[in-house]
């Protein structure tokens, strides 16, 4: 899985009765009631669920092996059956499966790649390849009204959506500016534990997105001082800053706020830079397309996504 396409490509829309893949390729299932009401949920969209061979798999705290999950992902990607592939839930695990597809060969045609979290690694690196994938909510929270717009869902997935803005109040503008390019990034301790490693994304001209969930601002501080540490925030043309849920000090402990945090470091990249974009763990979440083109405008508080006409069957 190397090397660049010349352009990004969307997968085709996705047509009553496509067969989805539904795999963990991290974390156990622990919700069996969530899992099944989010299968029903993607029953109700018109979509078939195809359950991967190890999707409810167990060892410790991982959906089976790292072969048998590598096995189901690589399944996922490439079986001509399938049309599109969505992560069961995150939690840590699908980072260990990407040596064992490195040397995977994806089909000509993309499909769609549905997840967030756990799952960022592994959109990151099929972005790189010219994929565009959607960065949503993982099939065991589809049955959450509050955790999703289901609107976002239908529109990428089934409709050929090709424009989304996302706006939040102008206080939330870090660093002034507007800048231009491809949407990447995800799950900032995901990306953080991929630096100085073959599975770096290469962020270089790109707008990143970044979000997380229960890290105190210390940690979010010592995280980004690693990206940039290793080069990896050097070419970035725009920071978008997603939800940081449930990212408080330890009680007791002197902190300086989250927004101090994330403003400190997005001027020192001198980069257009914004916060609060619902787009992560909390609720309401956007699904955002990345690999598609967007536009940051820091001063008018908006991050705009533009997504290529969906590919042809």
């Amino acid at each position: 899985m190397t090397g660049r396409a010349a352009g990004p490509v969307r997968p085709p829309s996705l047509r009553r009765g496509a067969r989805v893949a539904v795999i963990a390729p991290g974390s156990r299932i622990l919700d069996s009631d969530a899992l099944e009401a989010g299968l029903a949920r993607l029953r109700r969209m018109g979509l078939e669920p195809v359950e991967g061979p190890h999707l409810r798999s167990a060892r410790g705290d991982l959906a089976g092996t790292d072969r048998e999950r590598a096995a189901d992902l690589a399944w996922a990607l490439g079986d001509p059956g399938i049309d599109a592939v969505w992560a069961a839930r995150g939690g840590w695990g699908t980072l260990r499966t990407l040596d064992a597809l490195g040397r995977l060969d994806l089909p000509d045609r993309p499909r769609w790649v549905a997840g967030f979290s756990d799952l960022t690694p592994l959109l990151d690196r099929l972005v790189e390849r010219g994929w565009i994938c959607l960065h949503a909510p993982t099939v065991c929270a589809l049955a959450g009204p509050r955790r999703h717009v289901a609107s976002d869902l239908s529109g990428w997935l089934l409709e050929g959506r090709r424009r989304a803005v996302l706006e939040v109040g102008r206080s939330r503008c870090l660093v002034g500016g507007r800048a231009a390019g491809r949407l990447t990034g995800g799950c900032l301790s995901l990306i953080a534990a991929v630096a100085g490693t073959p599975w770096a994304p290469d962020l270089s001209g790109a707008i990143v997105l970044l979000e997380d969930v229960g890290e105190p601002p210390y940690r979010i501080d010592r995280m980004l001082w690693q990206l940039r540490g290793a080069g990896m925030l050097g070419g970035v043309r725009g920071l978008a800053f997603g939800q940081f849920t449930a990212c408080r000090a330890p009680a007791g402990r002197p902190s300086r706020s989250l927004r101090a945090v994330l403003a400190d470091h997005a001027r020192a990249l001198g980069v257009p830079a914004l916060a609060g974009i619902p787009v992560g763990h909390g609720p309401r979440s956007r699904a955002v397309p990345l690999g598609a083109h967007a536009t940051l405008d820091a001063d008018r508080a908006r991050l705009v996504v533009t997504c290529p006409a969906p590919a042809r069957r």
